[in-house]
C-alpha cells in the first residue's frame, strides 16, 4: 500500500508530467513561440524527468508509462527531439530502476496502440470532427482502460495517475488553443 505522503508526489509527478508533455508539444507542432532559446529543449527534459519519477513511483505506473511510451514509438509520435530526450529518459529509468509486470505492459501496450492508432487516423487521416474524434482528442482512451484495470485489480494509483496526467495535459491542451 502506497502511504499517503508518496501518493501526493505522484499526484503532483502525474500532473507536471501533462503539463511538461503538452508544453513541449506546444512548442513543436501547435504553433506556441519559445519562450525562451532552449526552451523546447528544456521542456522535453522536464517531461523526461517527470515521466522517470512516475516510473520510480510504483511498479504498475512504471509499466503503464513504458508502455504508453513505446507506442507512441509505435505510431510514429516521436517525432521532434524533445519527444525524443523525454523518451530515452524514461525508458532509461525504467530499465535502471523499475522491474518488468508482462502482464500489466501488454495489456496496456495493446489497448495504447489500438486506440491511439484509431485517434491518428481520425486526426491525421480523416480530419474528422466528429463526436467519436472529440472523445478520442481528450485522451480518455487513456483513462477508461485504466479504470477497467483497478476494477480488475485494485491498483488505483494506475487509474489516479492516469486520470490527473489527461486532465492536466487537456487543460494545457485547451490554454494553448487560446
Amino acid at each position: 500500500m502506497i502511504d499517503l505522503f508518496a501518493t501526493h508526489f505522484i499526484i503532483l509527478y502525474a500532473i507536471s508530467y501533462g503539463v511538461t508533455m503538452k508544453i513541449a508539444d506546444l512548442f513543436d507542432e501547435h504553433g506556441l513561440k519559445e519562450w525562451f532559446k532552449g526552451s523546447r529543449i528544456l521542456f522535453g527534459f522536464l517531461w523526461g524527468i517527470f515521466g522517470a519519477l512516475l516510473v520510480i513511483s510504483n511498479v504498475y505506473v512504471a509499466n503503464v508509462i513504458l508502455a504508453m511510451i513505446l507506442a507512441f514509438i509505435v505510431r510514429m509520435r516521436v517525432d521532434y527531439l524533445n519527444h525524443a530526450i523525454a523518451t530515452l529518459i524514461i525508458i532509461i529509468s525504467f530499465l535502471f530502476y523499475s522491474s518488468f509486470e508482462p502482464s500489466t505492459f501488454f495489456i496496456f501496450l495493446v489497448v495504447f496502440i489500438v486506440f491511439g492508432s484509431i485517434r491518428d487516423y481520425l486526426d491525421d487521416k480523416l480530419k474528422s470532427k466528429s463526436v467519436l474524434q472529440k472523445i478520442s482528442e481528450s485522451g480518455w482512451y487513456y483513462v477508461i482502460p485504466t479504470l477497467i484495470y483497478v476494477v480488475l485489480t485494485s491498483r488505483w494509483i494506475v487509474f489516479y495517475v492516469f486520470t490527473i496526467y489527461i486532465v492536466s495535459y487537456d487543460i494545457i491542451k485547451y490554454i494553448g488553443e487560446r
